[in-house]
């Protein structure tokens, strides 16, 4: 049932199958990237926290130099920002924080763009199945009814796949955005956090 009304779509099913299934990638990949690197944040920053009063400055960034962990990343750059003057720890928290957003980001922009496309391969769709059926007309064809219903098939399930996949996407990349600008906002008070807490903490070793 769903495989043939698939074929009557046309062509245009099958962007619109390419579309469907690079959206659900990529959904599957930020989700999985997000967890990865913010699901333990708070975990991350207390083991961080305890290894500079055990071991030291030194220690901990030795532990956190080659970490692949964005919280962790940012940890370490805070914690040699410690040492610094005001004005060279805010422009070193804002290095640190947009050295991140592009990887936070990534393929946001394809999942936007699959959003845009969807509905205009649907409408495509919509125009290839109503010139098929102008060709029906025109060709003295419109009392039969096979090929008069081929066309307003190829209109209509287009258009109707193009909008189911587009909507839920929107719902998903609208979540996605807010989660982005709370990490966002989650790395740069976590390097301010760190750097307090190795300035005003007697019990961090240097």
């Amino acid at each position: 049932m769903i495989f043939s009304l698939f074929l009557k779509g046309g062509p245009i099913m099958f962007l619109l199958l390419l579309c469907s299934i690079l959206g659900v990638y990529i959904v599957a990949e930020r989700i999985l990237f997000f967890n990865f690197h913010f699901k333990e944040a708070d975990k991350s920053i207390d083991i961080v926290k305890k290894k500079l009063m055990t071991d030291g400055i030194n220690e901990t960034l030795q532990m956190l130099r080659t970490k692949r962990n964005i919280v962790l990343r940012s940890m370490y750059q805070a914690i040699r920002l410690s040492s610094k003057e005001h004005y060279e720890i805010s422009d070193g928290i804002k290095e640190a924080v947009y050295l991140q957003i592009p990887k936070i980001e990534r393929l946001m922009s394809v999942l936007s763009s699959i959003i845009t496309v969807a509905p205009i391969l649907g409408l495509t769709g919509t125009v290839l199945g109503l010139m098929d059926i102008f060709n029906v007309i025109s060709g003295g064809g419109i009392g039969d009814a096979s090929l008069l219903s081929s066309g307003i098939a190829e209109a209509l399930i287009t258009t109707v796949t193009g909008l189911l996949i587009v909507v839920p996407f929107i719902f998903v990349f609208q979540y996605l955005t807010q989660k982005i600008e709370e990490y966002i906002m989650l790395i740069e008070r976590t390097c301010y956090d760190i750097i307090a807490f190795c300035n005003h903490n007697s019990a961090v070793k240097q």
